[in-house]
């Protein structure tokens, strides 16, 4: 019996190596063909499928948008693929041969090979239905309060305009921004990016799947990157890709000040010091007034004395 437990094991081993020696030798058919075929492309994007069920291979590469369009670029990005996919080639035992999907979301290029159909359009609303891979920067944003607030907002309004920008930017899919707070912390960059495959509609909808990863907590990071099969989205408080920015965002502008206290006080004590002025001048033409009017009165007085005496000296 245990002859025969070791035969039924041996020949169950045998057929499924012999079917990941099948997938294995359909992956690197599809592998070799991706360097060449990426980089050639006008948008720097390959997707290849080789072989039969269940033993098919779909694969892609995919290049950053910011090396699109410059013409050492183009050896940069076959460069940049064949390094993920002679990492695949060259491992020992073959065990990538064994994964269901494998990606490598490296810093300027992508690869991501599966069983399944990576390649079909996403099923859902969500943009696709693969865990997102996340590398976030260690450090978080410090200092004032209302500073802090203020960057972890504009930084969240930075992503939120640059993955609609990008889902708009066809055919790459390809978008940057650039972020100044107005304070002393460094200005945050920021970068999205779809398959260029993808519709209008996939893209956003990937992107701001991704966004959701992005809670309360960990907006503080000082940046993060995070990846989903047909999207991903980068942010840093350096500068990470080349060109220049296709946004930029600014604090929005200061509300006017109201006067201060001691100002109001100034003003106060100024119409304080003119009441007396007031009263001193109404004084000064009331004495003034007074004075005429006697004078006047006197003269009167005296005209009718002067009239009367000369009244009784004729009679």
């Amino acid at each position: 019996m245990a002859t025969v437990g070791v035969v039924l094991l041996l020949l169950v081993l045998t057929r499924f190596l012999a079917a990941a020696d099948v997938f294995c030798d359909n992956l690197k058919t599809v592998l070799v063909t991706l360097p060449n075929n990426t980089s050639s492309s006008p948008v720097r994007f390959a997707t290849a499928a080789f072989g039969q069920a269940p033993d098919i291979v779909y694969a892609f590469a995919l290049c950053r948008g910011d090396i699109v369009g410059v013409v050492f670029n183009e050896s940069y990005c076959r460069e940049c693929v064949r390094n993920m996919t002679d990492k695949v080639l060259n491992a020992a035992p073959r065990e990538q041969c064994y994964k269901d999907t494998y990606h490598d979301y490296g810093d300027r290029c992508i690869l991501v090979y599966s069983r399944d159909d990576i390649i079909a359009p996403p099923s859902g609303e969500n943009g696709g239905d693969d865990t997102p891979a996340e590398r976030w920067n260690d450090k978080n944003v410090t200092g004032d309060v209302d500073d802090v607030r203020l960057i972890t907002s504009l930084t969240r309004e930075l992503l939120v305009q640059t993955v609609e920008k990008a889902a708009s930017a066809a055919p790459r899919r390809f978008a940057t921004g650039i972020m100044d707070s107005g304070t002393t912390f460094p200005m945050v960059r920021s970068l999205a990016q779809c398959r260029p495959d993808a519709s209008t509609v996939d893209c956003l909808a990937c992107l701001r799947r991704l966004l959701g990863v992005v809670n309360a907590t960990m907006s503080l990071r000082m940046g993060a990157q995070i990846n989903a099969i047909r999207c991903y989205f980068r942010y840093e408080a350096y500068r990470f890709y080349g060109g220049e920015a296709t946004l930029r965002l600014t604090p929005p502008p200061a509300p006017s000040l109201a006067p201060t206290p001691a100002k109001r006080k100034r003003r106060s004590m100024s119409k304080l010091w003119a009441i007396p002025i007031v009263i001193l001048l109404l004084a000064a033409a009331a004495f003034l007034c007074f004075i005429f009017c006697s004078r006047r009165i006197t003269r009167k007085r005296r005209d009718l004395l002067s009239t009367t005496y000369v009244l009784l000296k004729l009679r």
